[in-house]
């Protein structure tokens, strides 16, 4: 998160030039993601310093406090309806994720899927002898999910409810097992077995995989063709065929479609009342426009970071942007009288000199750290004094106003 230099409200030359002034020597000092930001537009004689020293205004922020996407993980995985178990799983594991979101082809979020979910698929239904060896899916899944290849296919994308049986039994016990299925469906898997290879394909099955590396002979090969039976190939034995066919299914009956989704504007203090109240493991993050924007974990929302603060030319709570005590103060460099309210879990630098402009100082820590500021800061900072004390002619200015002009 960035470390953000602001000025006071209703900001004027001296709290403007000095943010930008100081986030560019924290830039050069060690803290690189240092920023400079205001609480309102500049007016028409910042403007004019601005454009005349050639420096970028400061980001306009008019609330400190933090938004989901400012604390959502942009840089994530989804899934879809239509993903295999295999798929959903394997980008888990490289990102190191519970859970993803599921979207539509639009980017829209339709649901979440965690690895809990994900474990029913294959251990869902186990007191059913059919429908444990159930798995929807197609050809062409299974065929990704074992690495394997087909010898001969037919309808490789067609998606059904398979059914999987291992051919590991006599030629005779196998026919009468077969009559219990509808063949249509049934997936046999099977080594270098022609006596169960055989009357598989002549039942007319839906797909016959070969394990252990093994292909099917010529003449099987034909007769496979003129039956219209699929023929793949795994490199694993049959155990481990079995497990990955069965990591093919897809994933939409795992899918959680009852799905907590927070806004990318809402306030993280509004987002934690929700998910404290939800056992969803993930929460997407979607903008406007409905389409994902990241997800945040419960974690990131009921203790996320705090923005980090440098206030320059203020030191008082009522004068800093909206949200400061949501906020970590880390250092204050001033010219005016202390104010009320401000407190630090932490000691932090404080810097309050009787100066006639913030300016000045910061100039002086350039001085200091022995950094030579560009022309174009430069510039900026000598409109700061030149604004705050009046040209030298404010009853506040002081000999360090005129030494560092």
């Amino acid at each position: 998160m960035s470390l953000y230099v602001f000025g006071h409200r209703n900001p004027d030359t001296d709290a403007i030039c000095s943010a930008i002034a100081y986030a560019d020597l924290l830039r050069q000092t060690g803290q690189p993601d240092a920023l400079a930001a205001c609480c309102g537009a500049p007016n028409k004689r910042t403007e004019y310093v601005m454009k005349t020293a050639g420096i970028a205004p400061p980001k306009i922020i008019m609330d400190i406090r933090p938004e989901t996407e400012d604390i959502c993980r942009k840089e994530t995985i989804t899934a879809s309806f239509g993903d295999a178990f295999f798929e959903a799983y394997r980008r888990m594991q490289e990102w190191d994720l519970r859970a993803i979101p599921v979207v539509d082809k639009d980017n829209r979020v339709v649901g979440v899927l965690s690895v809990l979910d994900l474990m029913e698929l294959l251990f869902r239904d186990e007191g059913d002898p059919i429908k444990s060896r159930t798995v929807t899916t197609n050809l062409k899944k299974i065929t990704e999910a074992l690495g394997g290849s087909f010898q001969h296919e037919v309808d490789p994308e067609q998606s059904d409810e398979l059914l999987i049986m291992v051919g590991a039994m006599s030629s005779d016990g196998f026919t009468a097992r077969m009559q219990q299925f509808d063949k249509d469906r049934v997936i046999v898997v099977c080594g270098d077995r022609p006596t169960i290879q055989l009357p598989a394909i002549e039942q007319g099955v839906r797909g016959l995989v070969i394990t252990g590396g093994f292909g099917l002979s010529p003449g099987l090969i034909e007769l496979a063709k003129a039956r219209g039976v699929s023929v793949l190939l795994s490199p694993f034995d049959t155990v481990n065929t079995t497990t990955r066919i069965r990591s093919s299914q897809f994933i939409d009956p795992a899918v959680n479609r009852q799905v907590v989704t927070l806004p990318a504007k809402m306030r993280v203090s509004e987002a934690r009342a929700i998910v404290e109240r939800s056992k969803q493991p993930v929460f997407p993050v979607v903008g406007d426009n409905g389409l994902l924007a990241g997800i945040s974990f419960k974690s990131d929302v009921i203790n996320p970071p705090r923005p980090q603060l440098v206030l320059v030319d203020h030191n008082e709570l009522t004068q800093a942007v909206a949200g400061v005590e949501e906020a970590d103060v880390l250092e204050v460099l001033d010219h005016h009288r202390l104010g009320g309210g401000l407190k630090s879990a932490q000691p932090i630098r404080f810097v309050n000199e009787p100066v006639g402009s913030t300016c000045t100082l910061v100039a002086r820590q350039y001085r200091d750290a022995g950094i030579e500021p560009e022309e174009s800061l430069a510039l900026c900072m000598a409109s700061g004094i030149i604004s705050d004390t009046l040209f030298l002619k404010s009853p506040t200015t002081t000999t360090v106003d005129r030494t560092i002009l």
